[in-house]
């Protein structure tokens, strides 16, 4: 059997492993505020390190399932018994991890759907495109429920495609592994259900696969589900329906609508400006290309229902389409396919296609070294600044711990007082009164002087070097917030 080790495009799956791998290491953080609060300081609750006070909305509404951060729990106690207990160190094993699998059904998947490329070239194209796309290392790499709905969607459809209806042991193993992977993908991220439906339709319609294999697919789906069902129960203490409780707060009541509604084809837009111009439009462009060209592919079927149930819900995030950008690639590649074969890409094409490689590849190598929230730097510089001592940090207006007014606690060290002000003069008078030797304090400015009696002070971190300030054009320094972290010593 050929696998991505030995076939002949084993440089190209290697060189995309180190990629995502680097990735994993500096994109620190997360894509996305959900990714952290509802994820790891769901984790951090179950651990007992956090209140539930400090959990998001969703948390009180019942909303997110409990399968992902069952899983980091099961991650974080592992790491524990192994005596890691740096919380910078769960999320760099969770990316590591997170990166390893999406590179790993990814690459297989390619593997297993390069014969529908007919041309040395088209199949190069495809893989490189599905590996190496500016965007695909870096959202390959989150611990995020759009990644591992993804993830597990992704491997239940090439064990399917792995499959016929001749029913032998190992194939109706490979259907069990299928139907579990769906299940969970659904408990992963409730939206993959509309990506399930469209894949049920092409196997009855397209495909036709035995009922016997529809049952095993089923019944173990179901089993992953009543599974998921349970860890809800665990999670929240009570018996819940998560799924029943998010559609009827977002759907019913509409509080998704509060984060911003946009209309059905905002869509469009939000992909254009999100994956850049001009790639963006040749993405997009050859995507409805193949769409023409495959009618009946799998991707196909499966997209549509996605898209349309995303196009109807008024609140719309780029981030929601994540778990079809494998598909999209797919179909876009075959599009490209096509247009290879003319004579117009023989004439233009090609000075175009290194034009956006060569753009690709200075968005992918930045994409590749830059953390995901910069802010996590600073909480990983606190912790380990504090890790040997006490230390008492002084914030204006909020606290150093807060996050779009949420409380962060998983990065939080037990040797750390954050103390809030409201303004300078709180501060000034605090210092007056405690006389401290020694004491920090949060600037979100980088351009801040603020000077205070009998002190004198020390930039000691700064989510930005200081000579970027040489290069202030169009005076960007008074306008960015930036965390900086001074030390202020008594004269």
């Amino acid at each position: 059997m050929t696998t991505v080790f030995n076939s002949s495009y084993r440089n190209i799956f290697i060189l995309s492993l180190i990629v995502f791998l680097i990735t994993s290491f500096f994109s620190l953080g997360y894509h996305h505020p959900d990714e952290h609060f509802q994820i790891l300081e769901f984790c951090n609750y179950k651990l007992e390190k956090s209140p539930a006070s400090d959990l998001p909305w969703e948390f009180h509404e019942r909303i997110r399932p409990a399968l992902l951060p069952a899983f980091g729990i099961v991650l974080i106690k592992s790491m524990n018994f192994i005596s890691i207990y740096n919380p910078f160190t769960y999320t760099l094993i969770f990316r590591m991890l997170t990166a390893f699998l999406s590179w790993l059904v990814i690459s297989n998947l390619s593997l297993l759907l390069i014969k529908d490329f007919n041309s040395i070239v088209g199949k190069k194209l495809f893989l490189w495109m599905s590996l190496f796309l500016w965007f695909i290392p870096y959202i390959s790499v989150r611990f995020s429920s759009e990644n591992y709905s993804a993830i597990a969607f992704l491997s239940a459809i090439y064990f399917i495609l792995k499959v016929n209806n001749d029913v032998t042991c190992k194939k109706s193993i490979l259907l069990v592994f299928s139907g579990l992977l769906l299940g969970f993908s659904i408990f992963f991220r409730f939206q993959i259900g509309f990506a399930i439906i469209g894949l049920a339709f092409w196997l009855l319609f397209i495909y036709k696969m035995h009922w016997k294999n529809i049952l095993i697919l089923m019944l173990s789906g179901m089993a992953a589900i009543g599974f998921s069902i349970y860890l809800d129960y665990w999670f929240y203490g009570e018996f819940e329906l998560t799924p029943v409780n998010y559609f009827i707060a977002n759907i019913i009541e509409n509080k998704a609508a509060n984060f911003g509604v946009s209309p059905w084809w905002d869509y469009f837009p939000l992909f254009t400006l999100g994956t850049i111009p001009p790639i963006s439009i040749f993405l997009l462009s050859f995507f409805f290309v193949g769409m023409y060209k495959k009618p009946k592919s799998l991707f196909l079927w499966y997209i549509i229902p996605f898209l349309l149930s995303h196009f109807i819900v008024g609140h719309k995030e780029l981030r929601f389409l994540f778990p079809i950008a494998f598909g999209g690639i797919y179909l876009t590649a075959i599009g490209i396919n096509e247009f290879i074969n003319t004579e117009k890409y023989q004439k233009l094409g090609q000075s175009v296609f290194k034009f956006l490689a060569v753009i690709n590849v200075i968005l992918l190598f930045y994409m590749m070294f830059i953390p995901a929230q910069e802010a996590i730097k600073s909480y990983k510089f606190m912790y380990d600044f504090s890790s040997n001592r006490e230390v008492v940090l002084l914030c204006k207006e909020k606290s150093f711990y807060e996050l779009v007014g949420v409380n962060v606690n998983i990065y939080k060290s037990k040797n750390v007082n954050c103390i809030v002000f409201k303004d300078d003069i709180e501060i000034s008078n605090y210092l007056k009164e405690n006389q401290s030797e020694s004491i920090l304090i949060l600037e979100r400015n980088i351009s801040s002087t603020t000077e205070y009696d009998g002190y004198r002070s020390e930039t000691i971190y700064s989510s930005y070097p200081q000579w970027i300030m040489h290069f202030n054009f169009n005076d960007w320094v008074s306008r960015a917030r930036i965390w900086k972290i001074e030390e202020l010593r008594k004269n």
